[in-house]
């Protein structure tokens, strides 16, 4: 069975993404040698003064502050936390400690902008630790910001060579660019020096998973969870692998536990709502189709199905009314899908309008798909 979604975040983050670039080029050397060339960097129009590094001071008052906000967030108390932080940056514009658990704490809450604009101060106030890189390279493979992700990992690599987190990074690069081997080597490296790297193990699971070996997919994300029980991307990753091997009780339990993490996406809620319509649990399908769309899935990644599939789980209950509108919808910006019109024609079936329905099975036909006795499932 095909079709389960993983995350693909469109946000926008030109911005921020420019900033940051910027400011970690003030003190550019020779490049190692990249995953791709970046150059484009370089075009930046900012006077070079203002990339001038700046002093990092951070008191035993900021130091006070810090351990209040990392108590607060270990209690669970996310917001309480950015709020002690919010307070002591704005008394104290340059600790690179608190701008940096700043950025720690957006980052979960899924405020990814705000996470790379503190990430960009702590760089600029402490631009020789190679985390602070690294976690900004994290974040921009999170959004697929795949060239400000590279210069990151390239940077890190400059100021350590063997650090096994940024070994880590590139192998998830790798992965985005879907070069799988080049992918492997480093994440089978990272792994080997730290059996305990979760993130290594989810991403050799990714790989594993888009060479559609999903058993191994399932053992590594396992791994993973294992060693990271919060790890949202790893649970929502295994039911898909488990989906994909038409195990819809393990998937609906691995997205059940997604859905319950930090970090839910709208994906969560279209790939549980596709187990429960495979399922037939309809009722509960649109409810999470619904939900994915009022999280504004079909506006971040086109490439999602979601208004198809819910028509399905309408059809399926006998709602033509409503799956009518859901695939006009869909069809509105996806004209050269024949699912669609499959879908139409089986709901034009139902109606008793056979004109309509040869219609739409010809209109299908024509854009490539087989009509005979077909059921339209989402790729």
């Amino acid at each position: 069975m095909k079709g389960f979604r993983s995350n693909r975040t469109s946000l926008s983050l030109a911005a921020v993404i420019l900033a940051a670039l910027f400011l970690s080029v003030s003190n550019r050397q020779a490049q190692p040698a990249s995953v791709l060339s970046l150059q484009w960097y370089a075009c930046c129009l900012f006077p070079p003064a203002l990339a001038a590094p700046l002093a990092n001071v951070h008191s035993k008052e900021d130091e006070a502050r810090l351990q209040e906000a990392r108590k607060l967030k270990d209690a669970g108390k996310t917001d309480a936390a950015i709020k002690v932080l919010d307070a002591a940056i704005e008394k104290n514009p340059v600790s690179e400690p608190l701008h940096t658990l700043r950025a720690d704490l957006r980052s979960n809450e899924r405020n990814q902008e705000g996470a790379v604009a503190d990430l960009n101060q702590s760089i600029t106030l402490s631009p020789q630790k190679v985390e602070l890189f690294n976690k900004r390279a994290r974040i921009f493979l999170r959004v697929s910001q795949l060239q400000a992700a590279e210069y990151d990992i390239n940077h890190a690599f400059k100021l350590q060579p063997d650090n096994n987190e940024t070994v880590t990074l590139r192998g998830g690069l790798y992965f985005k660019l879907d070069r799988y081997d080049k992918a492997l080597q480093d994440l089978n490296r990272a792994i080997a020096k730290d059996k305990k790297n979760s993130l290594a193990y989810f991403y050799r699971g990714a790989v594993a998973f888009k060479k559609k070996d999903f058993k191994t997919a399932i053992a590594d994300y396992s791994t993973a969870i294992n060693l990271d029980p919060a790890h949202t991307f790893a649970y929502q990753s295994r039911g898909c692998a488990y989906g994909e091997l038409g195990d819809y009780k393990a998937a609906l339990a691995d997205f059940n536990k997604a859905a319950q993490q930090k970090n839910v996406t709208p994906h969560i809620y279209f790939n549980r709502g596709r187990v429960y319509r495979l399922m037939k649990d309809y009722k509960s399908a649109v409810s999470d189709f619904t939900m994915a769309i009022r999280h504004g899935l079909a506006e971040s990644d086109s490439s999602v199905p979601v208004f198809l599939e819910r028509a399905m789980a309408y059809l399926a209950m006998g709602r033509t009314h409503q799956a009518m509108i859901d695939v006009n919808h869909y069809l509105k910006s996806h004209a050269r899908d024949p699912r669609g019109y499959l879908l139409r024609a089986q709901i034009y079936r139902q109606l008793g309008n056979v004109q309509a329905e040869l219609k739409e099975s010809a209109k299908a036909k024509e854009l490539g798909a087989t009509v005979s006795g077909i059921k339209p499932v989402a790729h």
